[in-house]
């Protein structure tokens, strides 16, 4: 079995994720749209062989049990009302484009839409980039905790062979974040750096006896009974415009979705002990839904 192109490669200078629901367009017409981004895909590829060109697609559960039957513990996430809310707005489809080109993202995401426009619910199409040295809109470096050899991080987001046929796929989340700059830049540096954990120009992680309990990193990382951190693998990229509306796409990829279960609900405040996640007083999840993306050939059999 093989992952699908975007998972396992270091994340690219730019992305688009497209976040739909089906309305009116059938699931053949769907098949049939997804088989042309496919073969638009792989002339771009031979076109432009250093654009590094990678592509992703991964199903809502009500949808994928429509495909084929569903991997164990696979179901939607659930909503939290902790200390800040966390919606979710399930989704049917999600496509992750990525490339070291912003115009061959927009071509991609043209092929997939064109003829399509008026059957679809687009709940998102965001444009998303590199900033800088991989770093957050906050001045933070994203991603710090990411397996960086390939080994690692396939063992990481990928199901294994005790999967069966969907050996080699991966459950995908993905959670929309705008930023309130302004309220963060007021703080200083050094505050900046309690609230995340980490230094902001190496990205060091702070001594255990100067972090913060509330410290985003003191949150977001999770531990099995063993000490062992339980990791993630993320893909997120900045986005926004000028005049304001900014932000983080956030995705991940694993192979258990539990890992983001316990995560969120110790950002959100509902774990039990009382802490949530300091960044939320200047980050605010907009949406956020769980998907499945199938291997290669899972995904070639189903469409």
């Amino acid at each position: 079995m093989t992952a699908q192109s975007v998972i396992l490669p270091l994340p690219s200078d730019h992305a688009r994720f497209i976040v739909l629901r089906l309305k009116n367009l059938s699931l053949e017409a769907l098949k049939d749209k997804l088989e042309e981004l496919f073969t638009t895909r792989d002339r771009l590829i031979t076109q432009h062989p250093h654009a590094q060109i990678k592509t992703g697609v991964a199903f809502g559960p009500e949808l994928w049990t429509k495909l084929s039957e569903a991997p164990q513990g696979f179901s939607q996430l659930e909503p939290i009302q902790g200390s800040f809310t966390m919606p979710v707005v399930p989704a049917d489809v999600l496509i992750h484009i990525a490339s070291a080109r912003s115009d061959i993202c927009f071509a991609l995401s043209q092929a997939f839409f064109e003829g399509i426009q008026d059957q679809v619910e687009v709940l998102d199409e965001r444009v998303c980039f590199r900033n800088f040295d991989g770093r957050d809109l906050t001045g933070f470096i994203d991603g710090t905790e990411n397996p960086q050899f390939k080994d690692d991080r396939a063992e990481t987001a990928l199901l294994g062979e005790d999967a069966g046929i969907f050996e080699d796929g991966s459950f995908v989340f993905a959670q929309r974040y705008a930023h309130d700059l302004d309220k963060w830049k007021k703080l200083k540096v050094d505050t900046q750096e309690q609230v995340m954990g980490r230094t902001k120009l190496e990205s060091i992680e702070l001594d255990d006896d100067v972090k913060p309990d509330n410290a985003h990193v003191a949150r977001t990382v999770v531990e099995d009974e063993d000490g062992e951190e339980l990791e993630i693998l993320r893909h997120s990229l900045p986005y926004g415009d000028g005049r304001g509306d900014q932000g983080l796409f956030f995705i991940a990829y694993t192979k258990d979705l539990t890992r983001i279960d316990q995560m969120l609900v110790r950002m959100f405040g509902t774990s039990g002990d009382g802490i949530h996640d300091r960044l939320l007083h200047f980050v605010t999840a907009l949406d956020g839904a769980y998907y499945f993306a199938p291997s290669e050939e899972l995904l070639e059999e189903v469409l």
